[in-house]
């Protein structure tokens, strides 16, 4: 399909009303009550996607808020075993840290001088 909803149901309104005039000629199934029924279900279809639309915003900000509550946590958890065991120990490593010790060091290019 390719019109938009809006443009549908404003389109298939005015049909509707074109309808309400003929109607007594037209067979049954082409009545401007059917047309309303038909429009009446794509709009509690939109109505109902919208809602779980607005659900699933909700349900993603609540995961980013809790994401960023964790990933703070860790932070301090990662901080306070550095800062109690070191931040060479076998501690720290264990949650996450990267020790010292594990560091790779800084490689200087060739043709590099310690005065650059």
């Amino acid at each position: 399909m390719s019109k938009s909803v809006p443009k549908l149901l404003q389109e298939a309104n005015e049909i509707k009303k074109a309808l309400e005039k003929i109607d007594d000629r037209l067979p049954d199934g082409l009545k401007a009550a059917d047309m309303e029924t038909k429009i009446a279900g794509l709009e509690t279809a939109v109505d109902d996607l919208d809602a779980v639309n607005v659900e699933r915003t909700r349900l993603v900000d609540r995961k980013g808020e809790q994401a960023g509550h964790l990933s703070d946590h860790m932070v301090q958890v990662r901080a306070a075993v550095k800062g109690i065991f070191g931040a060479d120990s076998e501690e720290y490593d264990m949650v996450g840290g990267t020790r010292t010790s594990e560091r790779k060091h800084p490689v200087r290019k060739a043709g590099e001088t310690e005065g650059e």
